[in-house]
């Protein structure tokens, strides 16, 4: 042994002293290193520390929650003030959850701090793609991308590229330059959108002045996963690290270097599908399907350390995905190349050597059109060749300096030769020039300021603190905020002096009253329906209450010494008090016209009355319906304006973009003579003006539409305000001089780049002076279409050769589902298929936050083929493609082949193949255990109760794993049922391929056999009831009664024998019903009426419950039809009874399963009503239109913009229900159009103006007064006249909206783009051509209404 040792230590002697003598090799072109004389031992030794670190690093990823796809505990998540430092890094995560590497980061205090998001998305059919980032940056600075391709029209990019850098339009997202990037469920899915004007042409290589050709674009897409994640911190391949770190020379300062760089930066992709859709203004909309990859970036990054990089980015046709990066930084790594393969099956790999060279490849700056590159992962070489598309380089610049050039180059690829791919190469350069542009400074930006609470009553315009919403309400703070702006805009415009009455001031009032705090509170309980009563009486009263209560006096004290100090109370001052509640013109909510305005009031008094009246309309019926129905609270704070009133020449409303279009380089002016009233009230129609806006605010008048303008609104002598007829000769003209026009023009422009986002702004102009009298956000700017609700939970597709069908699962699932139920179920489901997939060898390993085997279109479910047949036989000795077919399709689907499948998801070598099977053979024999486990469980499973929702929707949360693990015993169980029928189909048909229809009449006998089969049980107790009614005399009595009558009855002691039936019945089998995967569907026991049309309908059946002959498996051996021989009828003998147990137990722990279910449908359930109480929702169902993780942000930060989405989506379910597609579709299923079959016959087609976007069929309901409204009924589309605030409850209701007057400011107009639903105005004698009970399709895009016959 010491011999050994010796000549051990010996040669390693020689072997170091060789190093020693060899002389050290030049790096390539100066700086690239190679590998030295130590490279061997340096790399061993990081490897060896790379995997001590490992071993102890404990990376959160691991979790049974997180294999779920269930992220962190909710109640554990806490995300807002985490710093987007790095802290992880060769095998250690930087975060311990996805819910905080997903959200915005705060940026370290360090002048090269980012927190930054990049995507990009390529068709496979055409040269369309865009490219976009928002890169956060200290300073309120960002650099931003966009960059844009669509095949038949063009290129576009951002005006300001190539510079990248511009303000950021809100700190806390990734947002800029018309460009808003958000996560709307981490590792899941993102919204990609812009509104903005993009510079049609060539894409520049250096910055000039002139903007170009200027189109306005609007892109919204849903981005989803189909990869897991690449983190860079812990899935890099340690040889690639070791190679990178070993190539270099060590010294003190480079280790010191490294550590500081590894833990400074935290950098991880993913890759998806994007499914939106692009306007671009003189085009026809398109609906597009890219994919591509996301990346999220934060820490310091420092350009002026980089000197050179080279990105390849590739997705493939058949679904895979490759990152490769060569990159050099000065200060460590100065040759390093890592990267990623994403495979289709869901396996990730490192690249752990390539040959590509950032010496060879372009090192001079000229890039060449074709490069040729290899790289092994996962045990298999790549070769990639790289097309640079020259039509398609852009050259953009980073940093404030300009430090760094990237040629962001779109490529085509072919990898092994034969598989082609689409993506980007991406060139960094350091560059030397600086900057070319003007130097970028952040725009000025109103920030609101933060004000503790305070105890003040009143607070002028000109006080800091009355620029807080809080503290005054929204219009009061805007106000305030404009007083201020009028100083930065040298008195361009003015705001008309004034006050607040402070939220304070309303507490105090209430405080001074107990009478008010004991109306509002009963009124809110009411409305939060923990307690009966007459909402709209209750609110009539709290109003007229709060009317006659007096002001308390220090309140009238405080306003009249206010009044006072600003000279408001001469006999010539004209006042206007208006409400200014919490929450009001916000951008989530505006609440127009809800609360109350009092113009022209003269004197103390009058104001006091009016402040009176303000408050009082915070609980009209239509307010307090509003709140509710946002999920706000019922009780709410106010505060008051009280301002001098501008006896205005002209006045109206101006939007500083298209209210229809979005178009952001279009501001729409309504006026009118004398106040504003008239325009915002709809009295009269205004002149309409168009101007066309450039980026740097120069105005132009487009086109001048003069209205009738009739009537004016003035203020009268003795006070108040009146009605005026406009002369026929001023109502011919425009009520505005184009030079006003172009100055308020001007204002509004100034206005928006201080608020960086669009503002609807009331104006008045007396003499020459513009006065701004608000500048509220426009609501609906963001908000998500029609076509993007539909399609927000589409699964993706990694490749367009996956085979969907809606086989098997349709008919567990028919028609649509909720949000809730695919968030919760289709995610149960799919996690235990995987796990499935697992043990038999399909995939490698789970993907928690992708859909491999069951994908989901317009909200109807698929199966996937491809990955369910990945477990076939080219994976597993056992399982078979054609058994597989049979029990999912009812035939054999010939036209997938296995070697299809394997082109996708690979094939096992047979050593492999029989270790699967061993493996699979462990897990269903295994099942039986976890059976144990669930049917003890279940016997007493509830979820913990609760005292308020928060509480209950974390013990929901807490207990989900028990609802994934209860389905995956259930598939656990059916994969041994799968088995026991192979084998018994196998011995029947003596192992033949072609199965005809007498083996399968054969094999229905056979299993005619079975007993005790669960779901059998369900019709043979109906008739079981049904006798008994019979057997009591009762059946013409029972079937004459209504529902609530019947169910009544069966659950009373009346009923007898048939009632004992009936409750037995809903004891077993009560947790079930038709669509019971559904969770918005009730149970039976929890809704028994919907038993009552199966009983009633047995019991009218003239059939008597003639019982079937039963076969004895002998028996129903020998009644075979198949020759068989009689050693193989000896084995059936023997499997038969195995495989009838087999689909026994199937159905029983498919009805465990569902039992479980029910539990959290209960739950669920008892959560809604929970927080119905709460007044976090207006109503129960509205639940199952929020996914789980929204249920949670709701109950933590009560957003309205999720309520108002989720209403959205309930109504849109019908039309999703509707929806019809083919049984299989290769690539993304498409819905099958059924307009094209005919039926339909037009008759009546009427236009009117467009003001809300949107198609949908529907009844009509023909209104002509509100008080036949009491006859709308849910999912119609109203006819009427016109609409004011009376009209708001029914809206809810409405599927679309159709008016004879109006325009785009119109009340119907405003509350129907906020409810995103259809309308057109301005449709004339609607009401007459048209009828209640007509099916009409309304085309809020077209603007036109058309009656259709359906035959």
């Amino acid at each position: 042994m010491i011999y050994l040792v010796s000549i051990a230590v010996a040669f390693f002697c020689i072997y170091v002293v060789k190093l020693l003598l060899r002389a050290e090799p030049e790096p390539l072109n100066g700086r690239y290193a190679v590998p030295g004389r130590f490279y061997t031992l340096k790399k061993v030794l990081v490897l060896c520390l790379y995997h001590y670190r490992l071993l102890r690093v404990k990376n959160p990823a691991n979790s049974e929650r997180q294999k779920m796809g269930l992220g962190s505990r909710k109640a554990d998540i806490r995300v807002e003030n985490r710093v987007a430092g790095g802290g992880g890094g060769l095998g250690k995560s930087s975060r311990s959850s996805v819910e905080e590497m997903e959200c915005v980061q705060k940026l370290v205090k360090d002048p090269n701090a980012i927190d930054s998001v990049y995507f990009m998305g390529f068709t496979q059919t055409d040269k369309t793609f865009f490219i976009v980032r928002v890169c956060r940056k200290p300073n309120d600075l960002c650099e931003m991308w966009v960059l844009l391709r669509v095949d038949g029209v063009g290129c576009f990019q951002h005006p300001i590229h190539p510079d990248t850098i511009c303000s950021l339009d809100n700190k806390n997202s990734w947002s800029g330059g018309g460009l808003k990037l958000e996560c709307l469920e981490p590792h899941r899915r993102w919204r990609i959108f812009f509104n903005g004007l993009l510079r049609k042409g060539p894409y520049r290589d250096t910055w000039m002045e002139e903007e170009g050709e200027l189109l306005h674009v609007r892109m919204s897409f849903i981005w989803t996963s189909f990869s897991t994640v690449f983190d860079f911190d812990t899935d890099i391949h340690p040889s690639a690290i070791a190679q990178s770190i070993a190539k270099e020379k060590w010294s003190l300062k480079f280790l010191e270097n490294l550590r500081t760089y590894n833990e400074q930066q935290t950098h991880y992709e993913q890759w998806g599908q994007c499914i939106g859709e692009i306007e671009i203004e003189g085009y026809e909309r398109k609906e597009l399907l890219l994919r591509g990859v996301r990346d999220h970036s934060y820490g310091i990054r420092n350009w002026a350390d980089m000197h050179r990089y080279i990105l390849i980015l590739a997705h493939f046709e058949n679904g895979l995905s490759v990152n490769l990066i060569a990159l050099s930084i000065s200060a460590t790594t100065t040759n390093m190349k890592i990267g990623f393969v994403m495979f289709p099956n869901g396996k990730k790999a490192g690249i752990d050597w390539s040959d590509i060279s950032l010496a060879d490849m372009a090192d001079d700056g000229v890039i060449a059109d074709l490069y040729r590159i290899s790289f092994t992962a996962d045990n298999q070489l790549f070769n990639l060749q790289v097309s640079i598309d020259r039509s398609a380089s852009a050259i953009m610049y980073g940093g404030l300096s300009w430090e760094s050039q990237i040629h962001e180059c779109v490529a085509n690829y072919r990898l092994n030769l034969t598989v082609r791919g689409w993506g980007i190469a991406e060139f960094h350069y350091r560059n030397e020039s600086g900057r070319q542009a003007r130097d970028s400074v952040p725009a000025k930006r109103f920030q609101e300021p933060v004000v503790p609470a305070g105890s003040r009553l009143v607070l002028s315009f000109s006080s800091e603190a009355c620029r807080c919403p809080a503290v005054v309400g929204g219009k009061g703070a805007q106000l305030a905020q404009l007083t201020e702006m009028q100083k930065c805009f040298r008195m361009q415009f003015f705001v008309p002096i004034g006050f607040c009455v402070t939220t304070a001031a309303l507490e105090y009032q209430m405080e001074m009253n107990t009478s008010l705090q004991q109306a509002v509170a009963e009124l809110n309980d009411v409305a939060c329906t923990r307690k009966n009563g007459n909402l709209c009486e209750l609110c009539k009263r709290c109003v007229e209450l709060f009317k006659i209560t007096k002001l308390a006096p220090e309140i009238e004290s405080a306003i009249c010494d206010q009044l006072a100090e600003l000279k408001l109370l001469g006999t010539e001052e004209r006042l206007a008090v208006r409400s200014s509640a919490v929450g009001e013109d916000a951008e989530d909510s505006s609440a127009a016209g809800q609360l109350s305005t009092e113009l022209g009031l003269k004197g103390f008094d009058q104001v006091c009355d009016a402040v009176r009246k303000c408050w009082a309309s915070l609980y009209t019926f239509q307010a307090v319906q509003y709140r509710r129905q946002r999920g706000q609270p019922v009780p709410s704070n106010m505060g008051v304006v009280i301002q001098q009133m501008v006896a205005a020449q002209t006045a109206g409303v101006l939007f500083t973009c298209h209210p229809v279009t979005r178009h952001s380089g279009r501001m729409i002016i309504n006026a009118n003579y004398g106040l504003g009233e008239s325009v915002v009230s709809g009295l009269a129609e205004p002149d309409t003006i168009t101007l066309s806006c450039s980026l740097k605010g120069q105005c132009h008048i487009l086109k001048k539409e003069v209205g009738t303008k009739q009537q004016q609104i003035r203020q009268a002598g003795e006070g108040g305000v009146m009605v005026k007829n406009t002369l026929v000769s001023d109502a011919s003209e425009c009520c505005m001089t184009e030079d006003m026009i172009l100055r308020l023009g001007q204002v509004a422009f100034q206005v928006q780049k201080m608020y960086r986002t669009p503002r609807d702004i009331e104006w008045a102009v007396k003499d020459t002076c513009i006065y701004l009298l608000q500048a509220r956000p426009i609501t609906t700017f963001n908000s998500m279409s029609e076509f993007e609700l539909i399609h927000e939970f589409d699964s993706p597709l990694a490749t367009d050769y996956e085979w969907m069908t809606t086989s098997n699962i349709g008919e567990m699932m028919p028609g649509a589902v909720s949000p809730l139920t695919m968030s919760t179920f289709v995610r149960a489901v799919e996690y235990a298929i995987q796990e499935f997939s697992i043990k038999a060898g399909g995939i490698p390993c789970f993907s928690p936050y992708n859909h491999k085997f069951l994908g989901i279109c317009c909200s109807h479910l698929f199966m996937n083929l491809m990955s369910i047949n990945s477990n076939m036989e080219q994976n597993n000795i056992i399982t078979r493609k054609k058994m597989n077919d049979f029990e999912l399709l009812g035939r054999v689907l010939n036209e997938l082949s296995l070697h299809d499948v394997a082109l996708i998801y690979g094939k096992s070598p047979l050593w492999k193949r029989v270790i699967n099977a061993i493996r699979y053979l462990q897990y269903m024999l295994t099942a039986g255990s976890r059976v144990n486990i669930l049917m003890k469980k279940m016997k007493a499973y509830q979820i913990q109760p609760a005292s308020n929702a928060q509480e209950f929707y974390f013990n929901i949360d807490r207990q989900l794993s028990d609802y994934f693990e209860a389905w995956c015993t259930s598939i656990s169980k059916s994969s041994s049922s799968g088995m026991w029928n192979a084998v018994l189909v196998s011995v029947l048909s003596g192992g033949k391929t072609k199965w005809t229809s007498e083996l399968l009449a054969d094999v229905a006998i056979l299993y005619s056999t079975c007993s005790d089969v669960v779901s059998a049980d369900i019709p043979v107790s109906i008739e079981g009831i049904t006798e008994a009614i019979r057997a009591q005399g009762k059946s013409a009595d029972f079937l004459k009664l209504d529902a609530e009558t019947a169910i009544s009855w069966l659950l009373s002691r009346e009923s007898g024998e048939a009632g004992l039936k009936f409750q037995n019945f809903l004891q077993k089998h009560g947790f079930r019903c038709l669509r019971e995967a559904e969770l918005c569907e009730k149970s039976w026991k929890s809704d028994p009426k919907k038993l009552l049309p199966a009983i009633q309908a047995t019991l009218q059946s003239t059939n008597s419950g003639v019982e079937k002959p039963t076969l004895s498996p002998g028996e129903a051996i020998g009644s075979l039809k198949s020759n068989i021989t009689w050693i193989r009828k000896i084995i059936l003998r023997l499997v038969l009874p195995k495989a009838s147990k087999a689909v026994a137990n199937r159905e029983l722990l498919k009805a465990e399963a569902i039992r479980m279910h029910d539990v959290f449908k209960t739950a669920y359930w008892k959560l809604a009503k929970l927080m119905v109480q709460e007044g976090y929702l207006p109503d129960e169902d509205l639940l199952f239109f929020l996914t789980h993780s929204e249920i949670g942000q709701i109950l933590q930060q009560r957003s309205a913009t999720m309520i108002s989405r989720a209403q959205h989506r309930r109504k849109l379910l019908g039309k999703q229900m509707d929806l019809q597609f083919k049984e299989i579709s290769i690539s993304k299923p498409q819905p099958i159009d059924q307009y094209r079959s005919g039926t339909n016959r037009t008759k009546i087609i009427l236009k009117g103006m467009t003001v809300s976007q949107g198609i949908v069929k529907g009844t009509a309901r023909v209104v002509k007064t509100i008080q036949e409204a009491v006859c709308i009924q849910q999912g119609d589309i109203l006819i009427t006249a016109s609409t004011d605030i009376g009209w708001s409850p029914y809206f809810p209701l409405l599927r679309g909206l159709i008016t004879e007057i109006g325009g785009l400011l119109s009340h119907g107009a405003v509350v129907a783009r906020e409810y995103g639903m259809p309308c057109i105005v301005s449709c004339r004698n609607a009401t007459s051509l048209l009828q209640s009970g007509d099916t009409v399709v309304l085309n809020g895009t077209k603007g036109t209404v058309q009656k259709i016959e359906e035959n």
